[in-house]
């Protein structure tokens, strides 16, 4: 069973992303990050009509998950935590 999105803080995301992607610029990660953000908050759209994923949009342009990955729901997939919508956070304790 699929269990959803992980919620990260921006900086949480921006350390790990730079520990698994040592060739990234931080600044234009973070730049490109908050740009996604504030689309997501404008209520930018997928195509489909769907909410972006922040952390998928950052690099690819303007999507929702299934959008970029064809995966109909996330399993364990990190997106920024000011962009969780309940129907797609994984509850931890």
């Amino acid at each position: 069973m699929k269990v959803g999105f992980i919620p990260i803080t921006m900086d949480e995301y921006v350390n790990w992303h730079l520990k698994s992607n040592p060739g990234i610029n931080k600044v234009e990660i973070e730049k490109y990050l908050r740009s996604a953000l504030q689309a997501y908050k404008s209520g930018e759209k997928c195509r489909c009509g769907n909410p972006i994923w922040v952390i998928g949009s950052a690099l690819t342009g303007h999507a929702c998950f299934t959008c970029i990955t064809g995966e109909a729901i996330p399993d364990h997939d990190f997106e920024i935590d000011e962009a969780c919508e309940e129907r797609y956070i994984t509850k931890t304790k």
